[in-house]
């Protein structure tokens, strides 16, 4: 378990509590559902069953859900009909508090919408006067949060807590990673983003580009095809989801840019675009300071925006095993790919608690042909936050201080009562004029790369 401590107290809080709980944790593929919730069953004192649901039916899950129950208790399994039954059996053999945990639930929902209205009978009437706690699991975001979570759901209103379980920031990255150093970190990232499973992939005592070409590049590795499997499992159509994706990695943002690349109409772009921001895909960005404006859709995920951007677009070449001129390309490239991600970075580690200027929010900002990297507001002490990020192989100047400043009059929030604090990110650190401006004000924060990095530990 890395970087994972508040979701793991989190879930061991509430299943030690002497109330029976029924919580619902959910999230993308691979973001580490299961190790989350077996990691905490074995810490508790009390007995449990982890069951992995499958696409089967709920009649052949419920069967073999009893016989996990059965082995439990050194028993012969049941004759079960559904999990009404089942449960029913648990009810009888458990003396005491005891947990169940379900993952995948949503294929039982996805493979019966009755499935619902059965656990809301099972929660209501078989466990009622029991101490048996229950965790549901699903990696198919839209269905727990409509199936559920949401109010038209039969189980609305029986859940006592839930958790979206969010792929990590940077700062997970150095427990997969411990040998690379902050810049590298960085690169890495950029590359295989916060998906546990995916970081899990690189040898952390191999070069950037040689994990590459291993992990990602070869024909057969675990990460080759993975999008197009991720796709496949969670999407119909998945040739059109790809062609869409592929359309915003080569840098078209907005709808009609996106329905002109993949020569579709627009209007018929919207249902794509909803579904691949319902699993945490993609996402629509707004200026921060006006979240009702017009947005742009970019790739959220690191990994697909990296594989989308060298991968797919080579698959001809990397299908006859020919993966060096690939890697080449992408060792030209890939400071132009890893700058995108450093504003991002940039951005998370402004949420962090070690940061010296606390936003309530955090974006990007444009109006026109201007554009402003980091912008943080906290409503509550009317402080704007402006900031840039430069992932270039010289210090940055004074020049990018004066750019900004130029630009602060024209981000429309709180008028003249707003307080402006500024923040400049860079991967080579800072000349030694724009370090002795920093040393004589106030509003005027430098971080490096290392820096970056260490505010994520809390430094």
């Amino acid at each position: 378990m890395i970087d994972r401590d508040d979701e793991r107290e989190w879930l061991r809080s509430r299943l030690d509590e002497e109330t029976r709980q029924l919580l619902v944790i959910y999230g993308r593929r691979r973001v580490g559902k299961t190790t989350l919730v077996t990691t905490v069953l074995d810490e508790l004192s009390v007995p449990s069953v982890y069951h992995l649901c499958d696409q089967r039916g709920p009649e052949r899950n419920a069967r073999a859900f009893a016989q996990r129950c059965a082995d439990a208790f050194d028993d012969v399994a049941p004759a079960v009909d559904g999990f009404v039954d089942a449960f029913r059996y648990l009810a009888r053999r458990a003396d005491g508090p005891f947990v169940v945990a379900l993952d995948e639930f949503s294929y039982l929902v996805e493979e019966d919408d009755t499935i619902p209205s059965v656990f809301q009978t099972i929660v209501d009437e078989t466990l009622d006067g029991t101490e048996i706690s229950i965790v549901l699991l699903g990696s198919s975001i839209s269905m727990m949060e409509e199936g559920v979570l949401s109010y038209e759901s039969p189980l609305y209103g029986r859940r006592t807590g839930q958790w979206r379980l969010e792929p990590l920031t940077l700062g997970g990255v150095p427990g997969f990673l411990p040998e690379y150093g902050p810049t590298d970190l960085v690169r890495a990232y950029s590359v295989v983003g916060g998906v546990p499973a995916y970081l899990e992939q690189f040898d952390p005592s191999a070069d950037l580009l040689v994990n590459v070409e291993r992990r990602v590049l070869a024909k057969g590795s675990f990460l080759y095809e993975e999008p197009e499997f991720l796709l496949r499992q969670e999407l119909r159509e998945p040739t059109t989801y790809m062609s869409v994706l592929e359309a915003i990695a080569a840098g078209a943002t907005r709808v009609t840019e996106i329905a002109n690349e993949i020569d579709r109409d627009a209007s018929t772009l919207s249902r794509y675009l909803k579904n691949l921001g319902e699993l945490a895909l993609v996402e629509r960005e707004t200026p921060v300071t006006d979240p009702d404006g017009r947005g742009v859709y970019r790739i959220r995920d690191q990994f697909l925006r990296f594989w989308f951007r060298y991968v797919a677009p080579n698959r001809s070449t990397l299908e006859q095993g020919r993966t060096e001129p690939v890697r080449e390309a992408i060792a030209e490239t890939l400071p132009t790919h890893v700058s995108w991600t450093f504003e991002d970075v940039c951005r998370q580690a402004i949420a962090t608690s070690a940061f010296p200027v606390t936003c309530s929010r955090v974006g990007r900002w444009w109006y026109g042909g201007d554009e402003i990297d980091v912008v943080g507001i906290d409503e509550r002490s009317e402080t704007l936050l402006l900031g840039e990020c430069k992932w270039t192989e010289d210090p940055v100047g004074t020049d990018v201080l004066d750019g900004l400043e130029a630009l602060e009059p024209e981000v429309r929030w709180h008028g003249s009562d707003r307080t402006v604090q500024y923040a400049l990110f860079a991967k080579r650190g800072f000349t030694p004029d724009l370090k002795r401006t920093a040393a004589e004000r106030g509003d005027l924060h430098l971080f490096s790369t290392d820096d970056v990095v260490g505010l994520f530990r809390g430094r």
